[in-house]
């Protein structure tokens, strides 16, 4: 059985280098994986070294916000495939990147989320966020007005029964009378919580001072995430974001966290980038191939949007996007494509040379 979460050697307050996760693409439909190609990449990634493997959540066949498609693309169901690759991996850490919160009640979540680190021996980490993608909120009723409030309370809710208490609660979006899950997670408390900022929709062009709505998204990520995992690119802007936004944004998380009593350290930074790695004069083709299954736009959008280039290139871009960041915990690297090519490439020229470079910037021994 794997140790409680306090004891686990990736968690970054053990760790004496940076974590090093991966997520596949996960795409379905034409050219995507298959599952035992999927679970054959994960079972690739663990043999490689990362440390973990995350998994998208998407309902519908594509994502749309502000009633304009932001990707044409989906993937298989969060906890069904977690649990199929618990069963097929045995070292790497587990979750979904990032799981909607309000598209489930809260004991459903708690208790589907406690199964998962049961069955895995208590190696899941949830990346959470309140969701973004309209037409899944329409089509399941739910008014995604209010959702960052509902998703406090829900997030209240699922950490009670992580714990193992009996939950009355009143007056809210949920009406709980003396429930109880059992059995509670492997990881004492519960696993992890990342809180994920921004979306692939969002045209993240802020000039000045960071927008009030987003402040009080950095605010809820200070006062009760574990990691903090923003998306660092717009689809539809076809654009990344500024260093500098990045580590105004990381401030103010910082400053939640101390203003609530738990102190910066609390939570993890952990960066998340979409990558190919160039290697040849063909490979060039093969990306353009590989992101036109689900981006709009031409070869300059993409560069502009993913990192795509040579390893060095591609280390230098994530180090000059972090270069303000005090410190990274962790990356979630995705290829864009299945290619199993691309996680080598990642894991022998661009894992090493990351690690390097950050275990210099942060002081890590």
């Amino acid at each position: 059985m794997t140790p409680p979460r306090h004891e686990i050697e990736a968690d970054s307050a053990r760790r004496q280098v940076p974590a090093f996760y991966a997520r596949p693409p996960g795409w379905l439909g034409s050219g995507g994986l298959s599952f035992e190609a999927l679970a054959s990449w994960v079972a690739h990634a663990e043999a490689l070294g990362f440390d973990g493997i995350f998994v998208g959540d998407r309902l519908l066949s594509e994502a749309t916000a502000k009633g304009k498609v932001v990707y044409g693309a989906s993937m298989l169901e969060a906890s069904v495939t977690l649990a199929a690759v618990a069963a097929r991996t045995e070292r790497v850490r587990l979750g979904p990147l990032v799981l909607v919160f309000a598209y489930r009640h809260p004991l459903q979540l708690a208790k589907m989320v406690a199964t998962l680190d049961v069955v895995s021996g208590g190696r899941i980490v949830l990346g959470a966020g309140v969701g973004w993608n309209t037409r899944e909120f329409e089509a399941l009723g739910i008014d995604p007005a209010g959702r960052g409030r509902r998703f406090e309370e829900s997030l209240d809710i699922v950490r009670a029964l992580w714990r193992g208490e009996t939950v009355t609660r009143t007056g809210g979006a949920w009406e709980l009378h003396d429930v109880r899950v059992d059995p509670v997670p492997v990881q004492t408390g519960g696993p992890p919580i990342w809180l994920a900022s921004f979306s692939p929709g969002d045209p993240l062009e802020w000039s000045g001072a960071i927008p009030a709505g987003v402040l009080r998204v950095l605010d809820r990520v200070g006062r009760l995430a574990d990691g903090w995992v923003p998306l660092i690119y717009s689809a539809s802007g076809k654009r990344r974001l500024e260093a500098e936004v990045l580590a105004a944004a990381w401030e103010e998380v910082g400053s939640s966290a101390d203003r609530s009593g738990r102190g910066r350290d609390a939570v993890d930074f952990v960066f998340s980038d979409w990558c190919y790695v160039l290697d040849s004069p063909e490979s060039a083709e093969r990306c353009r191939a590989a992101v036109s299954r689900f981006f709009v736009g031409d070869w300059d959008d993409m560069v502009r949007t993913y990192s795509i280039g040579s390893p060095e290139r591609i280390v230098e871009q994530i180090e000059a996007q972090t270069a303000g960041v005090d410190r990274v915990d962790a990356y979630v690297l995705t290829p864009l494509s299945g290619e199993v090519e691309q996680l080598d490439l990642l894991a022998e020229r661009v894992v090493p040379a990351l690690r390097a470079a950050r275990t210099r910037a942060d002081g890590f021994s």
